[in-house]
């Protein structure tokens, strides 16, 4: 006996399956990669800020620079934590320059 499958069927499978192949390309460059980078880093005794999906240390950042830019720049000739706050904040934190 013959099973007969209908073309509309058939293509509506292939279309979910295109779905799901694309959508584990996305959550793997997206989630998984980065995330199995930062895990072998820490192994080898590096640290850093944990990863963030999308927007990474983008709003740390942008607060670090308003607050840099809010204050007077200093006549001392140390304008480095005023053009890359966020590096001076890196490198506080985590370790040396």
């Amino acid at each position: 006996m013959e099973t007969a499958y209908s073309p509309i069927a058939v293509f509506c499978y292939c279309i979910l399956l295109l779905i799901l192949v694309l959508a584990w390309k996305v959550f793997n460059w997206a989630w998984l990669t980065p995330k199995k980078l930062e895990k072998r880093l820490k192994e080898q005794g590096l640290r850093g800020n944990p990863y963030k999906l999308l927007y990474g240390d983008f709003k740390e950042n942008s607060t670090l620079f308003k607050e840099a830019h809010s204050k007077p720049i200093n006549l001392s000739g140390d304008f480095v934590p005023r053009v890359i706050p966020h590096f001076c904040a890196v490198v506080k934190k985590y370790g040396k320059w």
